[in-house]
């Protein structure tokens, strides 16, 4: 009688959606899923790499100094590791694209797409 339960709940939860999740300045987070990066076309050749197969977390930094215009973002990326379930703990990669560019979210629960600039993105972390 047991087996029936244990096979119910491994249905529910491998059928279930899984989020990713942006975490934007002000600790506010959205769940969605990433459609893509929109922007020059060298910032999204830089950034071509970043695919939720090959990829599972972005941390966002601001290169620019001394508040000088047409800021650089630099983007740290972790390339998802299949062994742990997760990120590799050891290698981040980086790109420096403009502040310009943008993430491409539809929220949880939404049929609209919202873009949200990578200036106002602190990290983002995608499912696999």
């Amino acid at each position: 009688m047991q087996e029936p339960i244990h096979q119910k709940l491994n249905f529910i939860l491998t059928t279930a959606p899984t989020w990713d999740k942006l975490e934007l300045k002000g600790n506010k987070y959205l769940l969605g899923e990433f459609l893509e990066f929109k922007g020059k076309h060298d910032d999204t050749q830089s950034l071509r790499n970043i695919r939720r197969s090959k990829v599972s977390r972005l941390i966002i930094q601001k290169t620019s100094m001394f508040g000088l215009a047409h800021s650089k973002l630099q983007v740290l990326y972790s390339p998802r590791d299949y062994r742990n379930e997760g990120a590799s703990a050891s290698e981040w990669k980086e790109v420096t694209v403009r502040s310009s560019t943008e993430v491409l979210l539809q929220p949880q629960n939404s049929t609209k797409i919202r873009k949200f600039k990578l200036s106002s993105i602190v990290s983002m972390s995608l499912s696999a």
